[in-house]
């Protein structure tokens, strides 16, 4: 069944954006499977219409978490693809609210860690670190304009120190006697910030997706007792990023992806097994060459940022659809000002105090450190929008697809839960 009664829960940002929603959140999915396999609370959870009206108590749980599949895309693609339509008639279909920011970064961060960004403080790909005094690239944990993974380790960070928070799901669910398997590709498994996340779970690599479902069809034949699968895939938002997700060519990884799923686990016999589908967020598309630079197209804005205590200049976090700016302090005023006049009609500007406000990192606010992160000013584009800041060899924006703000579809992602496949 489609339990669209969510989608009435969205409140407005402004004339074209949404605030996000957290009750029916992505960042109550752990919590609630933890829920399930152990019967304890621990967190926030999903509400029971998500399940049907009541809460599943299964021996196993999988999680196909598919990268940038949200709501829209279910929806365009519901009544063509088998598998799909199969999850929605045998099970619970149910939009529900990505985080804010609408990122891989964040929403990875609580799915393994079990808390909003507003508590772990790893809300997006580019983010300050006061303790490295720069902003880095967090997942890859790398410099800014640097393409090697865990290239911050040759600076000599310690990349706890990206995280608020360090204990995670998987070692929660171990206290319990659940067992956490991460199914992860290989070619960032076993990576510094992966390998917080990890603690508590077993980690199967992959190199594709047949291999990570084979992987998965194995282990749940195996594997005694109670457990939590995990199963990451992140070619569909790759694709979307490259060439935009109003293109053929997401479409057909779509198509791909549940072509290999309904081969391979068509009628899998696991019994008392949960399936669950999610994705962290939509995506949105622009003309990368319509991109509004700030500091090329507000030349008196150009050197408006902050300095750190180490001397570096802090470079805006976020992305082209989530732009957040470290302002110099006598500069804010002038600043806001000028940015809420020339994007008036292309984005949404507010101080980052008024987000906090308006409770777009949860209701309860946000921790020391996220603040010390979020800095001054954020701007939001509208749909169809994209701005940035350029800095060669430093920040550069090259992609046709991009998530991170408030637009709808980018912002209402879904949860699937059903018993068959």
């Amino acid at each position: 069944m489609l339990n669209t009664r969510p989608l009435d829960s969205f409140e407005p940002l402004g004339e074209n954006l949404l605030k996000p929603q957290y009750t029916y959140s992505f960042g109550n999915i752990p919590n609630t499977i933890y829920t399930m396999l152990t019967g304890e609370q621990n967190g926030p959870l999903l509400p029971v219409d998500c399940f049907g009206g009541s809460y599943p108590q299964p021996e196993k749980v999988v999680l196909f978490f598919i990268d940038a599949l949200g709501w829209k895309f279910w929806q365009d693609h519901l009544q063509d693809i088998a598998p799909m339509r199969r999850i929605a008639e045998n099970g619970v279909l149910t939009p529900i609210s990505s985080l804010f920011p609408s990122t891989t970064s964040a929403a990875v961060s609580t799915m393994n860690l079990g808390v909003l960004p507003a508590e772990h403080a790893c809300y997006e790909w580019n983010l300050y670190v006061p303790a490295y005094g720069e902003t880095i690239q967090s997942l890859p944990f790398a410099p800014l304009g640097k393409r090697q993974s865990d290239a911050c380790l040759e600076k000599g960070y310690d990349p706890r120190a990206l995280f608020a928070v360090h204990e995670t799901v998987h070692q929660r669910l171990a206290a319990q006697g659940v067992r956490s398997l991460l199914f992860e590709n290989q070619s960032y498994a076993k990576g510094a910030v992966n390998q917080i996340f990890n603690a508590g779970a077993e980690l199967y690599e992959y190199s594709t997706l047949a291999e990570s479902l084979t992987q998965l069809k194995e282990a749940l034949a195996t594997v005694k007792g109670k457990a939590w699968f995990n199963v990451y895939w992140g070619g569909i938002d790759h694709i979307g990023h490259r060439y935009g997700p109003s293109t053929p060519y997401f479409d057909a990884e779509i198509i791909s992806f549940w072509a290999t799923f309904d081969a391979l686990l068509r009628n899998l016999n696991s019994p008392n097994t949960l399936y669950l589908f999610t994705a962290d967020h939509g995506q949105v598309s622009a003309p990368i060459e319509d991109t509004f630079y700030i500091n090329e197209r507000i030349p008196a804005l150009a050197d408006c940022l902050s300095i750190s205590p180490t001397g570096d200049v802090i470079y805006p976090g976020g992305s082209p659809r989530d732009l957040f700016m470290h302002v110099k302090s006598e500069r804010r005023e002038e600043a806001f000002t000028q940015l809420t006049e020339a994007l008036t009609d292309i984005a949404h500007v507010m101080t980052v105090d008024d987000a906090v406000t308006q409770g777009l990192f949860g209701p309860s606010g946000v921790g020391a450190e996220l603040r010390r992160r979020l800095g001054d000013i954020l701007v939001l584009p509208f749909d169809g929008h994209f701005v940035y800041w350029r800095e060669p060899g430093v920040l550069h924006h090259d992609f046709s697809g991009h998530h991170g703000g408030l637009a709808a579809s980018e912002l209402i992602t879904v949860l699937g839960a059903t018993e068959e496949l």
